[in-house]
């Protein structure tokens, strides 16, 4: 084997650049840190669904369903210190009531686009221009 002069192996090359980085993020304590302005803002979406009337229309009510079934999970995932997981159930949660809410737009416009319709209409009947 060959030693240097101060009679100590030579030095080899130990690990790739990830693995130190994974090792001193693992010696950091790198946890992921718990989610709490996602839920605040996935737990928003789900409010402004609600309001919006998601619960009226049938496809909003599956999205809204979907994002508070992931929102139960995600908090689940949080107590577990799952915290990674829990992000991302909650990133679709809020994608989920996003589309519910935007559902339930389309559908309230849709109506009184369908009201003023009627009016107009009525409004010819009855001679008005």
């Amino acid at each position: 084997m060959n030693r240097s002069p101060n009679n100590k192996p030579p030095l080899r090359r130990l690990a790739s650049p990830a693995a130190v980085l994974g090792l001193a993020l693992a010696a950091c304590g790198g946890t992921v840190p718990p989610p709490n302005d996602q839920l605040a803002s996935s737990q928003a979406a789900i409010r402004a669904a609600d309001e919006m009337g998601a619960g009226s229309d049938p496809q909003a009510t599956l999205h809204l369903k979907l994002a508070r079934e992931q929102l139960e999970k995600a908090k689940q995932q949080m107590q577990a210190e799952d915290n990674d997981s829990a992000t991302r159930l909650l990133q679709r949660a809020e994608a989920d009531a996003e589309l519910a809410l935007a559902l339930a737009k389309a559908r309230s416009t849709q109506a009184e686009a369908q009201e003023a319709l009627k009016q107009v209409e009525k409004m010819k009947q009855t001679g008005v221009k």
